[in-house]
């Protein structure tokens, strides 16, 4: 049985300023809960079902700081999936800073005000399966540790880098260093014609407003995704998280 005060914790990670606050997030599910143990990803406590933590090895078990056996009605009630799974986790947040020399010897992805949680986190899958390791977000975006967010990134959250800075700051100083930086825009040259690089900056927008003036003055080069059909019907965009996949695609293939 969870104790009252789990209860309260849990509960209370839905929102962000408790988050920041104790530094911690949740992750749900069967799946999602063992490959933050098998990676021994900083793991605060596990809540589990008998049957669930009875097939978990010890060994795994032995890296969360507390394990509680808990059953499906309270997992049900402290759960935010319409079908909660067997086991839920509270893990703790990483500390990393973001070092812009890390970012110079590939590709990156920056981010300005997405605000969608599965926009982010199927951008962070994306990222994980293009072997981009690491996203920038405006200090305006979605929260990282949303519980929707986590969800949605699959445990690619473990495999990729994720940090929220000014964005002006950094492009800055990236065009100072020689650092290539690509906007996503709609007035770009199509990336079939353009020559991918294997290092640089590559920005993405807002769901509905795209990239701001501001940040695309800092640009390189203008890039677009081209439309093969009849425009119109509010068929003007591509879904930003599509729009990422498409691009890394490209700069991905080889040959390039």
């Amino acid at each position: 049985m969870i104790g009252t005060n789990k209860v309260k914790l849990i509960n209370s990670l839905r929102i962000k300023k408790y988050r920041d606050k104790n530094r911690l997030f949740i992750v749900e599910g069967d799946k999602l809960v063992k490959e933050y143990l098998e990676l021994n990803a900083g793991v605060n406590m596990v809540a589990g079902e008998a049957e669930w933590l009875a097939q978990v090895p010890d060994y795994l078990l032995d890296r969360a700081e507390q394990v509680i056996e808990i059953s499906s009605a309270e997992l049900k009630k402290l759960s935010s999936l319409r079908t909660p799974n067997k086991a839920l986790a509270i893990v703790h947040m990483r500390s990393d800073e973001l070092k812009p020399e890390s970012l110079k010897e590939s590709l990156s992805i920056v981010l300005d005000y997405i605000q969608d949680p599965g926009n982010l986190g199927t951008i962070v899958r994306l990222a994980a399966w293009f072997g981009i390791r690491n996203i920038v977000c405006s200090l305006n975006s979605v929260d990282l540790y949303n519980p929707k967010v986590v969800q949605s990134t699959m445990g690619a959250l473990l495999h990729v880098d994720i940090y929220y800075t000014d964005l002006e700051k950094l492009l800055s100083g990236a065009v100072k260093t020689g650092l290539p930086v690509f906007a996503t825009t709609l007035d770009g040259i199509s990336i079939y014609k353009s020559t991918p690089v294997d290092r640089g900056l590559i920005m993405f927008g807002n769901e509905s407003t795209g990239l701001p003036a501001g940040l695309v003055k800092y640009a390189d080069r203008k890039i677009t995704i081209p439309s093969f059909g009849n425009s119109g019907f509010g068929l003007d965009s591509l879904n930003v998280a599509t729009s990422v996949a498409v691009v890394l695609s490209e700069f991905k293939r080889p040959g390039q």
